[in-house]
This record gives C-alpha cells, sequence and structure tokens, in this order.
C-alpha cells in the first residue's frame, strides 16, 4: 500500500474525531449558555451532510485490503494498517449514532434554536450517565492511538523512501553523474518528515495529530513521490543514452607519458615554435568556435586529445572564458576500427548527451520534454533516433539565460563512418551557439583543413610538429625502464645517441617510437651488445607502412598462415571481435563443420578465461603486437587506425590472401566462429525487443548482427555453408532462452515469441536468399510477428533518413517476400490505433505515401533519388495482389500504375500525364473513407 493510500484512511479518522468533539463541545456549551445558544452554530443540514460523508469515508476505511491479508502478522506495516482500519470501524459506529441523531431532528419542524435545545437533550437520551464523558475520552484516544500508528508508518516510510535514496544516490555514482537537485528534495524533505516523527514522540504526553499535519504529512509524501519519479526518471534517460563501447575507447587510448605535453598549457614556450604551443591554452581561455588539431598518422592526436580533456588545468581555464557561468566539458573518440556507434554520428550525440547530462542531470526535463512524459517502463525500453538526439542536442545549445557554457572536445574526426562533408557542416551549425565551443582533431585532410583550418592560424596546430622534446622523453623513459639500461648506459659513453636517433628518425610520430623501443628492448632482454642495438635500429624503416611489414615478416614462418587469417578475420569483422571468436579459428584448421557439431552448453567461467588468455598469448606471438586485446572489453583491436588502413591496401591485401589456405574466406570463418561463440556462451545480461529489431544492449545481439552481416555480404555464394548456419542459429536462440543460457524478453508481448531475436534481424539484414531457400518449406516462418513482415519494411522506409542501398536493400526484401508468399492485403489491427481499424501492407504504403505528399505539397520536389526507388513497390505490391480500388486509381495489375508521390512512375490507363495534386487529394479522401 503506498502512503497516499494508507494516509487516507488516516485522515478520515482523524476528521471524524474532530469533527465529533467539536459537535460533543457545542452541545456542552448549549447547556452552559445563558441564552441557550452557540457563539457559531452551523444549520442542522450541514452537520447531517458532513456526518454522512464521514460516515461513507470510514465504511471505506474500515475495509480490510485483501492483498494485505496475505501478509497479516509478516510485517508491523501491515500491523499499523490494519489497526487503522479498526479505528475506523469504531469510529464508523460512533458516526452512525450521531448520524441517527442529528437524521431525525433534520426531519422536524422546529426553528434553528429548538433543534439545537432537542440535540441536547437527544444527546443524553443516547448518552446516558458517563457515556458522553466515554464518548469523549474514546474520541481523545482514538486521536492519540491514531497519532502512534501514523508515526510508525512515517517512520517505515521514511526509512523506505532513504534506502530508495541510497539507491538513486548509488545509481548515479554508477553513472557518473552528479547529484540532481531532485535527490536534494528527497533528502530535506526526509528531515523535515524525521523531525515532525520526533517531536510528537518526545514529549510525555503524544502530540496528537490532527487534519493540518496528516494532511503537511500528505505533501511531503507527495514531495517524495514526485522527486524519486523525476530522479529516476533522469538515471533511466541518461542510462538510456550510454552503450557499451562508449568509455571503451577512451579508455583504450595510451595515457600520455610523464613530462609529455605539458607545453600545452604554458604561456610561452622556449621551443623553435613558440607561439603555437600557447595556442592552445589561449583559445581554452579566450577564444570562440573550433579549434584544430592535426598531425601525421600516429602522431599523439588522439593521446594529446585525451591529456587535454581530462586535465584539470583544462576546466579552470575554461572557467576564465565561461565567467560567470560554470564550464561544462564532454568528450567523443571516434574509432574507425570500432563498433558501429563508436565511428557514427549516433555515437557521438549520445557521447555528449550523456556527458551533459551526467554534471547538468536537471537538464534533462528541459531539453527531453517528450520522453520526460513517459513512462519509467516506456523510457527503459524507447531507443533514440538520430533526429532526436540531433534536436536535444540542439535545444541544449539554443538555452537562453541557462548559468553554463560548453565545451566539446571530438577526436578522430576522419575515423567518423559517414560523408565529413556534411558531418563538418553539422559541427559547424552546432557551434554557432554562443554557449558552445568545440576542440577537433584528425589527420590533416582537405575536407578538415577547410572546415577548420583556413580562418585563423592561432586557432590550430599540427602536433606532429611540437612534439620533438616529448619524443625524447618518452623514448628515454621506455628505454631507461628497462633493468639492463644502466649496464648498457655505463658500458658505452655514448649511450644517449640511440635515444637521439630515434627522435630524430620519429618525425613527430609516436607510434613508430612505441614500435621502435619495442624491438630494441628485446634487444635488452637478450643482451644485445651496442653493435647489435645499432643494427637493430639501422634495420628499421623510419616510415610506419614499411615498419609494419617488416613487423610482419619477423613471424616465424610457420605461423604466417595463422598470422594471415587472423588478420583478415579482423579486416572483415565489423567491429572489434571477442577474444573467444579467433580462439575458434583455429578448430576451424581441424574441422570445419565444428561450429555445427559444438553441443548449446556454455562453457564455465574458468574455461573460459583459460581460453582467452591462450588466444591472447596466441595473438601476440603471430600478430607481434599489431592486434591487441582490449582489457576493458576482452575484444581484439587493432594497435593503431593506421595499422588497420596499411592492411587493407592492395599490396597488402595480396601480401595476406597468398599467405592464407586458398579456400579460406574471412566472412565464412567470422560465421563460423560466432555461431561457435553464441552457442558456448552464457549471456546473462537480460535483452529486451523494443520493437521490430529493436534491442536493449546485448552481446549476443551484436554477435547474431555481426553474423547476418557476414551472411549479407556473401549472398550468392558458399549457400551451402552459410545456410546451414543460420538454421543452427534459428534453432538454437529459443533453446538458449529456455535453458537460461540467454534472457530473452518480448516487451509487450506476454506470449514471448524469441524466435524475434532472429528472425526479424534476418528480413532487416536483407537476407533475401536464405529467406527465399526457408520461405517454401516454411510458410509459418513469420507467424510469430506481430503484424505482417510487409507492414515492417514499408513503416521502415517512413522512419529514418536511408542511404540509397538501404531503400534499394529493402525493396529487394519486399519483392522476395511477395514472391515467397506474404500477403500485401493481410489483416491486422494496430493496437497503438484508438480506432481499432483493419489495416493492411499495402494500406501502410499508401498511409505512408499519403503522408510524405501531405509534407511536401510542391510537385516539383516530389522526385529524388529515394522516391526514384521506392516507385517500385506499389507496382511490386499490385503485382501481387493489392487492390488497386483502394484508392480510387484504374486499371489492372498487369498494368504498372504511378506511385502516389512519384509523378513519373508509372502510366495510367487513361493517360501517360502524372497525377495532379488535386486529384491524389480525392485519391486520399476514398482512401480514409474506406480505412474507416
Amino acid at each position: 500500500m503506498d502512503p497516499l493510500t494508507a494516509l487516507g484512511l488516516a485522515a478520515g479518522v482523524v476528521q471524524f474525531v474532530g469533527f465529533a468533539s467539536h459537535l460533543v463541545s457545542r452541545t456542552k456549551e448549549i447547556s452552559a449558555s445563558a441564552s441557550g445558544q452557540t457563539k457559531e452554530i452551523a444549520t442542522v443540514e450541514a452537520t447531517y451532510t458532513t456526518l454522512q460523508d464521514l460516515s461513507l469515508r470510514l465504511e471505506a476505511s474500515a475495509k480490510r485490503d485483501p492483498r494485505l491479508e496475505v501478509v497479516e502478522g509478516k510485517t508491523d506495516f501491515v500491523k499499523h494498517v490494519f489497526a487503522i482500519n479498526d479505528l475506523s470501524r469504531i469510529c464508523a459506529s460512533d458516526c452512525q449514532k450521531l448520524l441517527d441523531i442529528v437524521g431525525k431532528l433534520k426531519a422536524s419542524g422546529d426553528g434553528l434554536h429548538r433543534r439545537w435545545q432537542a440535540l441536547r437533550a437527544a444527546f443524553k437520551t443516547v448518552y446516558k450517565g458517563n457515556e458522553m464523558a466515554e464518548l469523549e475520552e474514546r474520541l481523545h484516544h482514538t486521536q492519540m492511538t491514531l497519532t502512534l500508528h501514523v508515526c510508525s508508518l512515517t517512520n517505515f516510510w521514511h526509512a523506505s523512501f532513504n534506502r530508495q535514496l541510497k539507491q538513486l544516490r548509488s545509481e548515479s555514482m554508477e553513472l557518473n553523474a552528479q547529484q540532481s537537485t531532485k535527490l536534494g528534495d528527497i533528502a530535506r524533505t526526509l528531515d523535515e518528515l524525521s523531525a515532525r516523527i520526533t517531536s510528537a514522540r518526545m514529549t510525555a504526553v503524544p502530540d496528537a495529530f490532527d487534519s493540518d499535519d496528516i494532511a503537511c504529512i500528505e505533501n511531503q509524501m507527495t514531495r517524495l513521490s514526485l522527486s524519486k519519479s523525476a530522479a529516476a526518471r533522469e538515471n533511466t534517460i541518461l542510462r538510456s543514452l550510454s552503450f557499451d563501447s562508449r568509455p571503451v575507447r577512451h579508455s583504450s587510448i595510451p595515457d600520455a607519458s610523464q613530462r609529455t605535453f605539458d607545453w600545452a598549457f604554458q604561456q610561452a614556450s622556449h621551443r623553435g615554435n613558440a607561439l603555437a604551443t600557447s595556442y592552445l591554452l589561449k583559445w581554452l581561455r579566450e577564444g570562440e568556435g573550433f579549434f584544430w588539431v592535426t598531425g601525421k598518422p600516429g602522431s599523439g592526436k588522439s593521446t594529446f586529445m585525451k591529456y587535454v580533456a581530462d586535465n584539470p588545468i583544462t576546466l579552470s581555464a575554461l572557467a576564465q572564458w565561461s565567467y560567470p557561468k560554470r564550464p561544462v566539458l564532454a568528450s567523443h573518440y571516434f574509432w574507425s576500427a570500432g563498433t558501429p556507434l563508436q565511428k557514427s554520428q549516433q555515437g557521438l550525440l549520445q557521447t555528449l548527451l550523456y556527458d551533459i547530462f551526467c554534471q547538468l542531470p536537471d537538464l534533462i526535463e528541459t531539453v527531453c520534454a517528450e520522453r520526460w512524459l513517459k513512462t519509467i517502463e516506456e523510457l527503459s525500453h524507447e531507443s533514440w533516433s538520430l533526429s532526436e538526439l540531433q534536436r536535444t542536442l540542439q535545444r541544449i545549445a539554443d538555452l537562453r539565460n541557462i548559468p553554463t557554457k560548453f565545451c566539446f572536445f571530438i577526436d578522430g574526426l576522419d575515423e567518423f563512418g559517414g560523408d565529413h562533408v556534411d558531418f563538418c557542416q553539422s559541427l559547424h551549425r552546432l557551434g554557432q551557439s554562443p554557449h558552445v565551443k568545440i576542440c577537433v582533431s584528425s589527420r590533416p585532410w582537405n575536407v578538415f583543413e577547410d572546415s577548420f583550418g583556413r580562418d585563423n592560424d592561432e586557432s590550430k596546430l599540427y602536433i606532429h610538429e611540437l612534439t620533438r622534446n616529448d619524443i625524447r622523453t618518452y623514448a628515454q623513459q621506455r628505454l631507461q625502464d628497462h633493468p639492463r639500461w644502466k649496464e648498457f648506459d655505463g658500458e658505452i659513453a655514448g649511450g644517449t645517441w640511440i635515444i637521439d636517433e630515434i627522435t630524430e628518425r620519429a618525425s613527430g610520430v609516436f607510434l613508430w617510437v612505441l614500435l621502435v623501443t619495442k624491438e630494441l628492448r628485446s634487444g635488452l632482454s637478450e643482451y644485445d651488445s651496442f653493435s647489435d642495438m645499432q643494427k637493430r635500429l639501422d634495420s628499421i624503416p623510419v616510415h610506419l607502412e614499411a615498419f609494419f611489414k617488416h613487423i610482419l615478416q619477423s613471424v616465424e614462418a610457420f605461423y604466417h598462415q595463422k598470422m594471415a587469417t587472423t588478420l583478415q578475420l579482423s579486416l572483415a569483422a565489423t567491429e572489434p571481435a571477442p577474444v573467444a571468436v579467433y580462439g575458434f579459428l583455429d578448430d576451424e584448421r581441424d574441422d570445419e563443420n565444428y561450429a555445427l557439431k559444438l553441443p548449446l552448453q556454455a562453457l564455465k567461467v574458468d574455461q573460459a578465461a583459460s581460453r582467452r588468455k591462450l588466444m591472447t598469448h596466441r595473438l601476440n606471438g603471430r600478430c607481434r603486437g599489431l592486434l591487441d586485446v582490449n582489457r576493458h572489453s576482452n575484444r581484439v583491436e587493432f594497435l593503431h587506425r593506421s595499422v588497420m588502413d596499411f592492411l587493407r591496401t592492395a599490396e597488402m591485401s595480396d601480401f595476406l590472401t597468398n599467405k592464407s589456405p586458398p579456400d579460406f574466406n574471412a566472412r565464412v570463418s567470422l560465421i563460423r566462429a560466432y555461431t561457435a561463440y553464441i552457442k558456448t556462451t552464457e549471456f546473462p545480461e537480460f535483452v529486451d525487443r523494443t520493437c521490430f529489431n529493436q534491442h536493449t544492449a546485448s552481446r549476443l545481439m551484436q554477435a547474431i548482427r555481426e553474423i547476418l552481416t557476414q551472411a549479407e555480404e556473401i549472398q550468392g555464394e558458399m549457400e551451402d555453408i552459410s545456410y546451414p548456419l543460420l538454421n543452427e542459429l534459428d534453432r538454437c536462440i529459443p533453446e538458449m532462452h529456455m535453458s537460461g543460457q540467454a534472457a530473452l524478453n518480448v516487451w509487450g508481448n506476454p506470449s514471448n515469441p524469441v524466435t524475434l531475436f532472429f528472425r526479424e534481424p534476418v528480413v532487416a539484414s536483407g537476407l533475401t536468399g536464405y529467406l527465399g531457400h526457408i520461405l517454401p518449406g516454411h510458410p509459418d516462418y513469420f507467424a510469430d510477428f506481430e503484424k505482417p513482415v510487409l507492414s515492417y519494411l514499408v513503416d521502415s522506409l517512413s522512419k529514418e533518413p536511408l542511404s540509397t542501398a538501404q531503400i534499394r536493400r529493402k525493396t529487394r526484401m519486399v519483392r522476395c517476400l511477395l514472391e515467397n508468399g506474404c500477403d500485401p492485403n493481410a489483416i491486422y489491427y494496430d493496437p497503438t490505433d484508438i480506432t481499432y481499424r483493419q489495416m493492411t501492407p499495402w494500406i501502410d504504403y499508401i498511409t505512408q505515401s499519403r503522408l510524405k505528399l501531405i509534407n511536401n505539397r510542391d510537385p516539383k520536389t516530389m522526385i529524388s533519388a529515394e522516391q526514384a526507388i521506392m516507385k517500385e513497390l506499389p507496382s511490386l505490391m499490385l503485382q501481387h495482389g493489392a487492390d488497386p480500388a483502394l484508392v480510387g486509381l484504374s486499371g489492372t495489375p498487369e498494368q504498372p500504375y504511378d506511385n502516389l508521390l512519384h509523378a513519373n512512375s508509372v502510366s495510367r490507363k487513361r493517360s501517360t500525364a502524372p497525377y495532379t495534386y488535386e486529384e491524389l487529394e480525392r485519391a486520399d479522401k476514398r482512401f480514409k473513407q474506406a480505412g474507416s
């Protein structure tokens, strides 16, 4: 029972006790008065009405909640609630007596004075002897008893809210969020509540609660509930912005070595490029707009951005710029070899908003107004669209009278996976706000030079020109940390020669220094002489690409084949794969059908850990450090983006192909390895399917998406290998849920058809070949779908902006489904439609076309690349039985038709001219009449 309901029971008792006590005292006042009247006498009718209302309320309060009956005696809370029920029952009996007395007087025709005289007489008749005194005593006792029970219940709720406050604070700490004012409101209200309880209990005779006291407690409980709900809503929205790989790139970027990059925060420098070293600090303190950090590949741009963004001096410098407002810093690190979110605008916006809301949680309610109105459960299951993220961040930038300014650090613009020109333009729109400035880093490509490097030389720096001393310091630290360096340095008078040579040859590229010092440290471990060390250094190419090839050629010949297949697997994967996946690659060499033969059973924790450790050592031996295991995610990543770029060159592609077995296909190997990974891994995280092909973050769904992406890439080839593996997954997913190896939930669907967790992604991935193979033998394949699969595809075409390739893929899928028996006239009912009218995929298409038409009244702009491709859909549907009469267009399915949106797509019987807007409006009216 919630606090307000229980306090409502107590309020009825308190109101009756107060009213009855006042009524009794007035009858005494009549008796003692010389005139026989009270100073202020209400009408008998009003008294009767009040008693009648109180009687109904007490009668309701006297009834025990059947839900609490089952736990009676188990908790003190229930005992206190039932005690209030019992007090209500006693009061109800007294109320009925008073109601009977006043009711008889109300029916008499005597005047007001005579009625109240009669009331006194009636009281004496009903309450004989000491009964009137007993009534007063009972009322007083009831009030005191009720006060004690309310105090106990309030104390219980105080403890409960206090626990919830601790939980909310713990969640905020887990999310790295600063304390919201809502949590402060909860703490203050709890203190007020605690003081009131203490005050009532401290006196020898408890201070009885009256109606005002109960109302005050109710008000405090309401405030607590609202504040708790708001704080929980903030945490839920904050959590929805985070994603598993969000902190991974930041954590994998090496920290700046001691005494490197110190120049970034110095006013002046004795370096050759003294002015450039102070540009960043000046921009932090005074600048607006953009600051661009650029440099050669491997020159330490990401490490520098991390060093600056995480340095407290940066926040201090920004405080001078933002004064008197508070500076808020948010950062994102793109990673082209990472997950889709690590290299997309979606991931950037989610990360920036997460960082902002962690520091300003009270801002969430203001800028997320649409989300704020939803329930906690809805918020937990609803993903963010790109347009909503853009709108939310722009709202923050456009806020006026906000006591905050924002500085964003965005690393690796060249690693963004979309159109760089459009992306730079979107950043400039954001940077137009007077409250926002942005520091970006990238390679010195023309697109970034044009966007950020032309206006002002003091708002950019070329990092490879400024790090000579840093490289020397870093190389010295790396070598001097080796236990044999002291012996070597003492043996050779010119020991610093090696460090000087490294500094000179590096040309500002930190990655080259990292790899060189690693080689030289190996030489120190092998007790190399100075001459040997000198030869090692001379043998190392000064260019990164040549150095990478040098490293690969140093791998023992026995491991060349494994090296080549491992690197090709990394290049083919759309995101870093778990270490376990690489372990299964070795199993493939012994038996290509291993993934199908493996039992569906998760490895024990110690077995999985042992395999990860073993594979980590093997990767290091085969790839000589060019692949690295991220200790936070246990996924395999390239040492640096330049390694991946190098391996993708035509020369290295041929090199790896020649070293691999003749029939090796990295995509097929990934499908096998991920299938084995899924079958042998326990996925304890709870996965919700929130809508078509949308799921909460999950390693399982990541693995399924990777498999389907690889299968889509090899459509039309090696089907005899890929189709059995896909069938195996279709079988295993429901079984994993049944056995507890995975926890799957189709949100809002009590039957929980977990087949959707595989079959929906199959449709979304565009696997037309596989579905064309499956559907003829399994016509009920989509039986668990909540509406026809064609309707999902039509809906997806109208949601987020799609690329031409995405629209083509969806159009091919529509064709495949229609050709394999899916009905464009299949009837379903949309549960979100209050009219509950019949819908079909064909009606869905016409609806979406109508909406686009209404939103775009200019016929000249109706034709676009997207619409030109979508024009195929109505023709396909009509050819497979869609009803042309539904929208009032004449013709037969054999003759193609004009699409509602595409003026010149297909000719009509009566005319080859495009439909006019008026004709389409008339057709739209007929459509709506047919639909209703």
